[in-house]
């Protein structure tokens, strides 16, 4: 299945195939019914390297202070509300 990307007009991407992705990665932590991320989305909304995500947890199972990795299955997983109370952004309404 081929994807057609584009930017939006503030620099990040839309998907046109599936309109209902987030167009940038702080929306993930808008969305009032995600309740986890991956690791590799959570750099993305942290703005750092996927590698440097993935190292911080692997050394001390945290992914930054107050926001744990978990396992499920063989993913690696982040709570969005963890990861908003880490940032200082209250729960979206619902």
């Amino acid at each position: 299945m081929e994807l057609q990307l584009r930017s939006d007009l503030l620099g990040g991407m839309t998907n046109e195939k599936e309109p209902n992705l987030p167009s940038r990665p702080f929306d993930l932590l808008l969305d009032p019914g995600r309740v986890t991320i991956s690791v590799s989305q959570a750099a993305d909304v942290l703005g750092i390297a996927k590698s440097t995500a993935h190292n911080a947890y692997k050394e001390s199972g945290v992914l930054m202070e107050g926001v744990p990795v978990l396992r499920v299955g063989k993913r690696r997983v982040v709570s969005v509300t963890l990861l908003r109370a880490a940032l200082g952004y209250a729960e979206p309404e619902r």
